[in-house]
């Protein structure tokens, strides 16, 4: 029985120990089918990609290639054999002292990086040979995954099969990346320290050794204090592999890097790049883009760009050639001071389709004018007045408003560009001829009967984002706080055109990595308004090219277009500063829309303190925008008559538009303000400052003077106006339009904001209505 029960037991531990085998070779067997399949998977072998850095191609809408990314500066190749010992000795010691003795794998390292990761979580410590690294940045991405790792060792085997130890070597040091735009270990040492490799000290070296670890981090211009710690790590390992002496460790630590590194100004630092102009503005915005992602997280932009990326992008080539070369060449400019920045969207998904980041831009070097934040003026309106009137109060586009000559907030007098009173004006006629008193008093009206953050609420839902909830009078008509970028003001608009959808502008749709990896891009989309507030808008937006309309002169036969405009000044010193005329402009805008195509043209000075007095938009120029949106739009746009559709949530009634079921024939005289706050809050937004970099402030008040003031309104006395209404460049099929310098009030009590400018009309003005309710609203247009 016992013999038994012996066998038994002895049975059960073979039959244990079978399966546990079984178990482990099955387990073996799956595990090497799975190195196979993704060792099938990795990318291509090739030479090529071993040797120089792989750069990164952009495709158009269409997947066709428009332009290839030559990023950094010129790489200097160097040959095993003039590696200086002392160079090789620091960069074994720092990233791989077995690299003669182990295979492609470092199966010692490997098994003490496997604990770790164990206990700290996979991709926590790596165990990568210089073999591997190779073979990572020249054919796989820096994911940590199962898959990654396999292909990667695969590949490395791959490669010490193919070439030397010393041919590996070689490789590593004229790929690896040095901050600064900088590949290569002598393109280096001839950047940072103005030497030839045998040149180098051991500090030195030892600096240029560990700095691949982290570029950016290490990087001695940067980060000095970094630099040297690193330094010294390096030189500690040296010693601690036998690679130096003590006393040599001890010496070279004690050097400081400072009193040989080559010194360099902010400028003289960038990263230079050969691409194309007319490509420059969009492949800003890409890298812009792809610093967001968050697949990109915490990774050297430079390391992206030539990692063999492919970028597939909204860009409509034929679009982009034209926008910039009009920008570039289009005989309009005052003087060569004067910029332009422009985007293009698709008005119905809000894709990037094109981009103008300046005259001329050179990326890098230049800033991207079209993502730089400018005053809008008065293309706020629709924002903050027009539109959460109707989406809140649904008000008519007929419904009246009381136009005053003269109009008081808190003691602030506010006016329109002409200092007259309009009379019994419908909001159509308001936003067509970008009348302020009307605008002032449906803002006033919105927060009153919607609340106090409706304006904030309806802009921030468009993309456009105020620092504060609290907005004033001056914010209505473009002051201080309203500043966004062309592209945010194109995205913005095109959600009119779109039936109340705003989508965030978006350049990448996709980005395939070396490894055959698809990195997706997301962009907000959301619900912005009512279709009837979209459509009611458009349709007021169109009167803007009929006559006395703020973008007449700039319509397309056969293309429906919906546009506002807007100008900016400068602060009052500034104007004292430089003698600079009463109708003068800092900033000039349009933003118009097609059922296609959204554009927003900027145009304007961003440096007083380097142009002077030549730094500004007279009478003559404040028309250009117009000019190069008509010019680009003619271009590429399809003239079949396409219209903005009307949905069933609007009606026709009397030559206007409502919301369906919404009969309205109300008239607005006065109103009172909702926050008695209003004069104070505007004080200390209105005495903010507009700067921009390395340029001296621009105040978009202006303090009072103390003799005849040069403003339209004064904030104690009123005095006489010598301000005249500027003119439109004329066209020679349409009659001329006129703009005034003084359509952007202060509320400021202490000082004068200079008022923004729109184009003046030749109507007369009228008196106020006798009634205040009209059974059917007539309109004022001709």
């Amino acid at each position: 029985m016992a013999r038994k029960k012996k066998r038994n037991i002895k049975k059960l531990i073979l039959q244990i120990a079978g399966g546990i085998f079984l178990l482990f070779a099955a387990l073996f067997i799956c595990g090497m089918l799975l190195f196979l399949y993704y060792a099938y998977k990795a990318p291509k072998f090739n030479e090529a990609a071993l040797r120089d850095q792989l750069p990164t191609k952009i495709y158009d809408k269409d997947d066709n290639l428009v332009t290839v990314l030559q990023m950094g500066q010129k790489r200097e190749q160097v040959k095993f054999k003039d590696i200086p010992d002392q160079v090789k000795n620091a960069v074994l010691a720092t990233e791989d002292n077995r690299f003669y003795e182990h295979g492609a794998i470092d199966f010692k390292r490997l098994s003490g990086a496997i604990f770790k990761n164990v206990s700290g979580g996979f991709g926590s410590q790596g165990a990568s040979t210089l073999t591997q690294q190779v073979v990572k940045r020249s054919f796989l991405t820096d994911k940590k995954s199962i898959e990654r790792k396999a292909q990667e060792a695969y590949l490395s085997y791959r490669l010490e099969q193919e070439y030397s130890k010393d041919e590996i070597f070689e490789m590593y040091l004229n790929k690896i990346y040095y901050s600064d735009g900088i590949y290569g270990v002598k393109t280096a040492a001839k950047y940072y320290f103005n030497k030839d490799l045998n040149q180098l000290s051991l500090a030195e070296s030892a600096y240029l050794a560990g700095l691949p670890q982290i570029p950016n981090t290490y990087n001695i211009y940067d980060n000095p204090d970094a630099a040297e710690k690193r330094k010294d790590t390096v030189l500690y390992l040296m010693n601690r592999h036998g690679r130096i002496t003590k006393a040599e460790m001890e010496d070279a630590q004690n050097t400081d890097l400072s009193q040989t590194l080559v010194q360099r100004t902010a400028a003289q630092r960038q990263n230079l790049e050969e691409n194309d102009p007319d490509y420059a503005s969009y492949i800003n915005v890409i890298k812009q883009e792809i610093k967001k992602n968050k697949e990109f997280e915490g990774k050297d932009l430079q390391d992206i760009l030539t990692s063999g990326l492919s970028i597939y992008t909204n860009m409509d080539n034929n679009v982009q050639l034209s926008l910039q070369n009009n920008t570039d060449n289009m005989n309009i400019y005052k003087n060569k001071y004067q910029q332009a920045a422009s985007s293009i969207v698709d008005t119905k998904t809000g894709a990037l389709v094109a981009i103008s980041g300046g005259r001329n831009y050179t990326d890098v070097v230049d800033r991207n004018l079209a993502t730089d934040v400018h005053p809008v003026g008065s293309t706020i309106k629709p924002f903050l007045s027009y539109g959460p009137i109707i989406e809140n109060e649904q008000w008519s586009t007929g419904h009246r408003i009381q136009d005053e000559a003269e109009y008081d907030i808190h003691g602030i007098k506010f006016k329109n560009y002409d200092s007259q009173n309009h009379g019994n004006v419908t909001m159509r006629d308001a936003i067509r001829r970008s009348l302020n008193i009307p605008a002032l008093k449906i803002f006033q009206t919105v927060q009153s009967e919607s609340g106090n953050d409706a304006p904030y609420k309806f802009a921030k839902n468009l993309g456009l984002n105020y620092p504060s909830s609290d907005l004033g009078p001056s914010d209505a008509l473009g002051g201080s706080s309203s500043e966004f970028t062309p592209l945010q003001m194109a995205s913005a608009y095109a959600s009119f055109g779109n039936g109340g959808t705003y989508n965030e502008s978006h350049a990448i749709r996709k980005i395939v990595t070396q490894d055959n990896e698809i990195i997706k891009f997301d962009f907000t989309s959301r619900k912005a308004m009512e279709d009837y507030t979209a459509y009611m808008i458009t349709d007021m937006l169109k009167g803007t090219f009929e006559p006395y309309g703020t973008a007449y002169g700039s319509q397309i036969p056969g293309l429906n277009l919906a546009a506002k405009t807007g100008t900016g000044t400068y602060g009052d010193e500034t104007y004292e500063k430089y003698n600079l005329p009463d109708n003068a402009a800092k900033d000039v805008w349009i933003v118009g829309y097609s059922p296609q195509y959204t554009m927003s043209v900027w145009m304007g000075f961003t440096q007083m303190a380097k142009y002077g007095e030549n730094s500004f938009v007279g009478p003559e120029e404040q028309s250009l925008p117009k000019e190069l949106f008509r010019q680009v739009m003619s271009e590429i746009s399809p003239i079949d008559g396409q219209d903005f559709e009307m949905p069933s949530s609007v009606e026709k009634y009397g030559g206007f538009l409502q919301v369906k079921g919404q009969s309205d024939n109300g008239y607005t005289s006065n109103v009172k303000p909702n926050n008695t706050n209003d004069a104070v809050r505007d004080n200390s937004r209105a005495a903010s400052t507009n700067t921009y970099q390395n340029d001296t402030n621009y105040n978009t008040t202006r303090e009072p003077n103390t003799t005849e003031a040069r403003t339209v309104e004064s904030t104690t006395t009123e005095r006489p106006t010598t301000e005249r209404a500027t003119t439109e460049r004329p066209t020679t099929e349409r009659p001329t339009t006129q703009e005034a310098a003084t359509e952007r009030p202060t509320t400021q009590p202490a000082t004068t904001e200079r008022a923004t400018t729109e184009p003046a009309t030749t109507e007369p003005a009228t008196q106020p209505a006798t009634t205040e309710r009209a059974t059917q609203p007539a309109t004022s247009e001709p």
